[in-house]
């Protein structure tokens, strides 16, 4: 009886240090990583794309040869020539491109495109904010758009502006720009409706830009629930053949040993040898009659 509970035990064990490695190789720490299931990461977005039939694009020829109707790219950095040259194409044969990012180096993607609009990096602040921090900025729809069936007005996270092409969705007029990082509008600080969504054709096709990656975190699709930011990221995942670019895009980029794990994370082999190894070491136990 006492060997019998002690195999249990030793089995249970096995089974559970096999579920912690597994955990481990499924996710990261890395800020806006889909791995990350944490309070700042995207991996319930990314998990909702897929639960709606999105594709990973791990090569952009597959944009030339059977091309989605849909690309999302978030906080991309800049391309090889002959890559973007297949995303522009993708564009003008009558494809959308939607880039969600704050950081500049996003307009790498959209001057290779020929799109006008371009992300400032700024501190946008507004007195019309959600909680008490100006950067939690409220936007409000400027005009009718697929992406925004529903959506009247969604809470960001720290976003940037934008200049060029329609407007989707903008700022109240009590918002500034934050020049000096004091939380109030003072100086040559001045109040007004500031771009944070906007859109341009490019011959048959769309480019969409939202200056915020900041909408995509986990925390921000259960915290804001006066607002349209759930039916915003709805909106994303259904309804359109869409894919998500894996390549240049931050949530899968890593560096080091975060690398590993999120290559582990994609590489369904090191799961499998994983598995074999616990069940090796069972056989093991057994063959030397320790189980």
């Amino acid at each position: 009886m006492k060997q019998t509970t002690g195999n249990i035990l030793v089995v249970a064990a096995l089974i559970l240090a096999g579920i912690v490695i597994l955990s481990y190789l499924s996710s990261t720490d890395a800020e806006l990583s889909r791995y990350n299931g944490g309070w700042n990461g995207t991996s319930a977005f990314y998990d909702q794309l897929d639960r709606t039939g999105s594709t990973a694009i791990t090569s952009y020829a597959i944009l030339r040869s059977a091309p989605p109707e849909t690309l999302i790219m978030v906080e991309p950095h800049a391309l090889p020539e002959e890559e973007t040259d297949s995303i522009r194409q993708f564009v003008r044969d009558g494809g959308t491109l939607i880039v969600i990012a704050k950081n500049e180096s996003a307009n790498s993607i959209l001057e290779a495109m020929g799109s006008s609009i371009r992300i400032h990096e700024s501190i946008l602040s507004s007195i019309d904010r959600e909680y008490a921090d100006p950067r939690m900025v409220i936007a409000y729809r400027a005009q009718d758009h697929r992406l925004l069936k529903g959506v009247e007005s969604i809470a960001l996270n720290q976003p940037s502006t934008l200049t060029g092409g329609e407007i989707l969705l903008q700022t109240s007029v009590i918002s500034w720009i934050d020049r000096n990082n004091n939380g109030r509008a003072d100086g040559m600080e001045t109040f007004g409706k500031e771009t944070v969504m906007a859109r341009e054709f490019l011959e048959s096709g769309e480019i969409i830009i939202l200056s915020d990656s900041g909408v995509l975190i986990n925390s921000m699709d259960t915290t804001v629930s006066e607002r349209d930011n759930t039916r915003l990221r709805n909106n994303l995942a259904t309804g359109m053949d869409t894919a998500y670019d894996t390549i240049a895009s931050q949530p899968f980029e890593t560096d080091g040993a975060l690398q590993a794990v999120t290559g582990a994370k994609n590489t369904t082999i090191i799961k499998i040898l994983v598995l074999l190894l616990i069940t090796g070491i069972i056989c093991a136990a057994y063959a030397r009659r320790i189980l």
